[in-house]
């Protein structure tokens, strides 16, 4: 199903690169793949013989026969490898000079800098990894979420690849019967069209369930973006602080403050959020101030949770009532707390007003506001519900779409099934066909992609050097 050029596919060339991070550290890892890597490393370590998944303590030689480090040594032939070629190790001592100096002298015995994420390439192109795995190598290596790692462990495992070869497989059983009896369309019984469209709907809800839940769940990989939003001085960089526990907004009683976002993470019972702390909503003459709000606006249309934020010691306003309306028009598809900041002052806000919107929203976190004093350091409370919201979006053992791409994939899948299900109707075996087809090359897009060289290119080249 690969439609990728032959000399892509059959490329052996010798590739090398530093496969951990540039630094200071205990070790550097150099990985070479490909025809030669087995002799470079023979030469670099002066030996005739290297035991397979054997780790040598060998001593590292340049061209001028110089020692460069006492390093540890791994050969994995092909194809019992990670890229199913001769792959060798070089495990030397930390720092930037050992692995750049054993990458030189690499280089001169023939073998080529690897471009980014071309041994995971490799691996693809020789059949050891389908594309959904690739993927979740890349995410696995980005992730900042305990919960993020255990979906993309799963998918590394192949559970994701399992699930579009099942789809596969029901498809063209649907599409052999079509073309069986593409000739006889007008004598085809009746029965024989509803088992069809039984067949076709089953599928569907399978990815619509799919598609559904990953949509749903794309924090859990992604990770969560809460915006705080409010009127000037309610207190929400006051709130930003505490959380983080160091000052990082500035903070006076001065409306107005904070004119733009700031942004920070933390961790959430084990899930990555971004916490965006917006400029004061309110209408304002200074351009300066108008580009802020602006920014708190888009800053609320891309988060998954909005904490609203009021002031306890105020009766609620205009400028309140504006933040209510965007709450109500904006918000609906997102989970809604409302914090009543300042309690520890005589209180002045109508709490039923607050109830009263969000006794309407789908998503409200909690249906009364949480009266806090943020500048005594009330937090614990919202950190403990934040934390419950996200442990409930767990996925569970639900199968995940862990990217944007596979989520797209699964997309027009269902739109193809959904015009294949209008032709089979008008008993167009042709067409009916013609849109099956699509949709098995659509969902076969995550595995194994018809895609040329270039769009290969584009994917692996996410990855780190070494990778």
């Amino acid at each position: 199903m690969k439609n990728t050029s032959s000399s892509t596919i059959s490329d052996d060339s010798t590739i090398v690169a530093i496969a951990t991070p540039i630094g200071i550290g205990a070790i550097s890892i150099v990985r070479l793949s490909g025809q030669n890597a087995y002799n470079i490393t023979l030469s670099l370590t002066h030996k005739t013989k290297l035991t397979p998944r054997y780790a040598h303590l060998c001593d590292i030689y340049d061209h001028a026969d110089s020692m460069l480090d006492e390093a540890i040594v791994l050969f994995f032939p092909k194809p019992h490898s990670y890229t199913m070629q001769d792959v060798c190790e070089i495990q030397c001592h930390g720092g930037i000079v050992s692995a750049k100096a054993i990458v030189q002298e690499c280089l001169r015995q023939g073998a080529r800098l690897a471009t980014a994420g071309e041994f995971t390439k490799r691996a693809f192109l020789n059949g050891r990894l389908d594309l959904s795995q690739t993927q979740a190598i890349a995410h696995i290596i980005q992730s900042q979420s305990l919960q993020a790692n255990k979906f993309l462990a799963r998918q590394l495992k192949g559970e994701l690849g399992q699930f579009v070869e099942k789809i596969r497989q029901k498809l063209l059983e649907i599409l052999a019967f079509s073309e069986v009896n593409i000739d006889y369309s007008e004598e085809i019984e009746e029965d024989y069209i509803h088992i069809m469209e039984h067949k076709l709907r089953d599928i569907q809800t399978e990815l619509e369930k799919i598609y559904t839940l990953s949509r749903t769940r794309q924090g859990l990989i992604e990770g969560y973006r809460l915006s705080i939003v409010g009127k000037p001085n309610v207190g929400k960089s006051s709130f930003l602080n505490k959380i983080l526990m160091y000052d990082r907004a500035i903070i006076s009683p001065v409306a107005g403050t904070t004119r733009d976002t700031i942004e920070e993470s933390i961790d959430i019972g084990g899930n990555i959020v971004r916490i965006i702390d917006t400029a004061g909503i309110h209408d304002s003459q200074d351009e300066i101030e108008q580009i802020g709000i602006a920014k708190s606006k888009e800053a609320i249309e891309r988060s998954d949770i909005v904490l609203a934020v009021f002031d306890a010691s105020q009766i609620l306003d205009e400028q309140d009532k504006a933040m209510i309306e965007i709450l109500d028009s904006q918000c609906q598809d997102k989970w809604l707390l409302v914090l009543v900041n300042k309690s520890d002052l005589p209180i002045k806000c109508d709490e039923n007003v607050l109830i009263s919107i969000l006794s309407s929203h789908p998503k409200a976190i909690s249906k009364t506001p949480l009266f806090i004093s943020a500048q005594n350091g009330e937090i614990k409370e919202v950190l403990k519900i934040l934390e419950n919201v996200l442990m409930q979006n767990d996925a569970g053992d639900s199968l995940l779409l862990t990217s944007t791409y596979q989520i797209q994939c699964v997309q027009k899948a269902i739109a193809h099934l959904q015009d294949a299900h209008t032709m089979l109707q008008k008993q167009e075996l042709e067409l009916f066909s013609y849109h099956i087809r699509d949709s098995i090359e659509s969902i076969c897009q995550i595995t194994r992609p018809y895609e040329t060289s270039e769009l290969l290119d584009q994917l692996f080249s996410e990855f780190c050097l070494g990778k």
